[in-house]
């Protein structure tokens, strides 16, 4: 008799999610069953595979493989950087730890464009970094930082290390301070504290950091757009082009399909591998 009322109280936020979330997308997917006509946007019956049958081009196809890298990538750094930055506050007094770690998120509090375009202040042929290498001496022209793979990873991972934080920051909070005392005590290294008794407690974060920046960065569409430059050649700018260049809001609509099932599938046989390897470190244990 308790279930019922608590299914009841659940009702009207899962009416939200599908209408909100569930709802534009299966428009979308429908219009991307439907013949590609320019500018028009309305479902018919008519129903074909073309738009997908078009994503076999290879350029299509190495745009969705540099997308997937590229992500991959930024999340990979991010990861790294977030760990490594944690367990220093983690490790830092309280009195210093909240004031780091609202300097760490302050970013968040800037327009991603704005940060943007701080970086391409810092990376263009005649930003900070090329002037004040040249005033040195130490090259004879411009390095060519901007409007490259390289300054796209740089942007992404700026705008998203404040989420790889927060959530390995709430994985180290349920660690028990003692516990990697009493490993040290009993004779392990610093290394070994780590990677056998931290690392594995910080799953649960990690994965959660892991899913969110992939994610975003998947469908991250600024720092592409301005650090990538012209070339910047993502799902996203792709996108882009097909509704307001092109206006094939069909085949836009199957570029979104399939970069959403991407993303879906990749997170999921992440999350799945990350679970498996958490049961057998429990088992060890």
């Amino acid at each position: 008799m308790l279930k019922r009322p608590s299914a009841i109280l659940l009702l009207p936020g899962c009416i939200t999610v599908a209408a909100l979330l569930l709802l534009p997308v299966l428009y979308l997917f429908g219009l991307s069953l439907n013949p590609p006509v320019t500018g028009e946007v309305e479902l018919s019956t008519t129903l074909t595979a073309r738009n997908y049958l078009r994503l076999l081009d290879w350029f299509y196809l190495r745009v969705l493989f540099k997308t997937i890298w590229i992500s991959a990538l930024t999340t990979v750094i991010a990861g790294v950087l977030g760990v490594a930055l944690s367990l220093s506050l983690w490790r830092t007094s309280a009195r210093w730890r909240s004031l780091l770690l609202v300097v760490v998120i302050a970013p968040l509090l800037v327009s991603i464009v704005a940060r943007t375009f701080g970086w391409m202040l810092l990376l263009g042929d005649n930003g900070v970094i090329n002037s004040l290498l040249a005033s040195f001496g130490l090259v004879d022209g411009p390095l060519r930082m901007m409007f490259t793979q390289g300054a796209v990873v740089v942007g992404l991972v700026h705008v998203f290390l404040p989420f790889m934080v927060l959530c390995v920051m709430a994985a180290f909070d349920r660690i028990d301070p003692a516990v990697p005392e009493a490993a040290e005590t009993l004779g392990a290294g610093p290394f070994t504290v780590f990677w056998d008794v931290i690392l594995p407690q910080l799953n649960p974060g990690i994965a959660a950091g892991v899913s969110i920046v992939f994610s975003l960065a998947m469908s991250s569409y600024v720092t592409p757009a301005l650090m990538g430059g012209p070339n910047a050649g993502v799902m996203t700018t792709l996108i882009y082009q097909q509704l307001v260049v092109t206006y094939d809001w069909h085949f836009a609509a199957a570029l979104v399909a399939v970069l959403l099932a991407t993303t879906l599938l990749l997170l999921a046989g992440f999350l799945y591998t990350n679970a498996r390897r958490t049961r057998a470190w429990m088992v060890r244990q």
